[in-house]
């Protein structure tokens, strides 16, 4: 073995040679800001991407023209629900929701993506079911790129019935059509959207195909308890409060186990919240790599054993370790 002299007279081998240019390498890298924070990879999220936009769309409002939409370009926000039973306070984003699935089945309609409406509302303070009126559709629907909005409420009537209306309005003339109306016992809320979303076809003129018809029929759920679970699950998830939202979703599937929606989008939101969760993270790890990185101002120190000199410019540190052997 092959030895060279140490410092302080003392001799080390060829291997402690290599260790210590290493060390010193890694350390005034580190202190130079040679070394840079390594790329964090985290899968695309959604929801971002679409708030992002959301921000976008807003900034840029005035470039945007509701004139070149399609007619058949259609957004839903949240209903708004007049009860005196608390229970069915979520009923409307739950509706709503139901629409846009329904609705979504015609290839002659083109639904604006749940998560972009979302975002917009949380951006424009609107998320508040029912706060999208006639007054306020020209704008979001010229923001989402939608040529129509889907303007609704529901409504205890007498016999423990729900009523629920809606109208379309067209964002770019602003004109709403009259209401159209689908009445039913609570337990039969379903039977009531459906048939509301067949006269909404028909309010914008379009035909369904066989296939199609098949496919709005199909009910996510028979189960009250576990729709009014899931109604919440959405409203949490418009607000943006994906944990909440995942646990309502979880109970909308325990009620009904054959509620495939529901464990989806519970899934789903549990997914947001670790996105979010790991892009917190990064950011916090990208932080504190770049106060690592930052320049360092000369300081006259010792650093274990080292010493810092004074003969580099200010913006740079030189450490000197000295590594000792035992004979």
């Amino acid at each position: 073995m092959t030895t060279r002299p140490g410092s302080r007279g003392r001799r080390y081998p060829d291997g402690i040679g290599l260790l210590a240019t290493s060390v010193i390498a890694l350390l005034v890298s580190l202190l130079t800001g040679c070394v840079r924070p390594l790329p964090t990879r985290v899968a695309p999220d959604r929801a971002g991407v679409a708030q992002a936009e959301a921000r976008r769309a807003i900034s840029g409002e005035q470039a945007l023209a509701s004139d070149s939409l399609p007619s058949r370009t259609v957004g839903i926000p949240p209903l708004r629900v007049a009860a005196a039973d608390t229970s069915l306070a979520a009923l409307g984003y739950g509706l709503a929701d139901m629409l846009m699935t329904d609705l979504g089945r015609s290839s002659q309609v083109q639904i604006v993506d749940r998560l972009r409406m979302d975002a917009l509302l949380r951006e424009l303070k609107l998320a508040q079911a029912g706060l999208v009126d006639p007054a306020t559709a020209p704008r979001v629907g010229t923001l989402v790129r939608a040529r129509r909005l889907v303007l609704g409420d529901v409504t205890q009537v007498t016999g423990g019935q729900i009523g629920i209306n809606a109208r379309l309005a067209d964002t770019r003339s602003g004109q709403v059509r009259p209401a159209v109306r689908a009445t039913a016992q609570l337990e039969e809320i379903f039977r009531a959207e459906k048939e509301l979303a067949y006269r909404l076809f028909t309010e914008m003129g379009v035909t369904l195909t066989p296939a199609e018809r098949a496919a709005i029929e199909q009910r996510p759920t028979a189960n009250l308890a576990a729709f009014l679970a899931y109604s919440r699950g959405v409203r949490y998830e418009v607000f943006g409060r994906f944990d909440d939202a995942a646990r309502e979703y979880d109970a909308a599937a325990r009620l009904d186990p054959a509620f495939v929606g529901a464990s989806l989008r519970g899934r789903d939101a549990r997914r947001r919240v670790r996105l979010t969760a790991a892009l917190e993270t990064a950011g916090a790890a990208s932080f504190a790599l770049a106060r690592v990185n930052a320049p360092v101002p000369y300081s006259p120190s010792r650093i274990g054993g080292g010493v810092a000199e004074a003969s580099f410019p200010s913006q740079t540190v030189t450490v000197l370790i000295t590594i000792t052997t035992r004979p």
